[in-house]
């Protein structure tokens, strides 16, 4: 049996996306994880643009929803820990009724990702296709 049981699914806005991206080099598996979040394909009503990521995780990752990232079990060399403590200072937990801001971090688990994303009043922007 794997050892990923859960689907994490974020949504994070633009101005957050480098805090966003030293959290997910904390609570990923690679140094490549700190570019999780590299674009934004979302847009709120308002047209504030957001990145998204849906992953599987293992249950430890969930230990840092309720633990200060200085106490927690993951670490990662070379993370800023400053950075990473801010996004999580941003993290709101998806909850029916909840739409996205620019000043906060979203998380659903075991959710599905496009729900999510739409229950949140988020549509994909367009791109056109070369």
């Amino acid at each position: 049996m794997s050892q990923y049981t859960h689907r994490m699914t974020l949504v994070v806005p633009e101005l957050l996306i480098a805090q966003a991206n030293q959290l997910a080099l904390i609570a990923g598996e690679s140094v490549d994880d700190v570019n999780t979040f590299t674009q934004t394909s979302y847009q709120d009503k308002e047209g504030n643009l957001y990145a998204v990521c849906s992953t599987v995780i293992k249950p430890i990752v969930l230990s840092l929803l309720d633990t200060p990232l200085s106490d927690s079990p993951l670490q990662a060399k070379g993370a800023d820990l400053v950075s990473a403590q801010q996004a999580m200072d941003k993290v709101v937990m998806y909850a029916e009724g909840v739409t996205a801001t620019p000043d906060s971090i979203y998380i659903a688990i075991d959710y599905d990702p496009f729900e999510f994303f739409e229950s949140l009043g988020l549509t994909a922007i367009e791109t056109e296709e070369i």
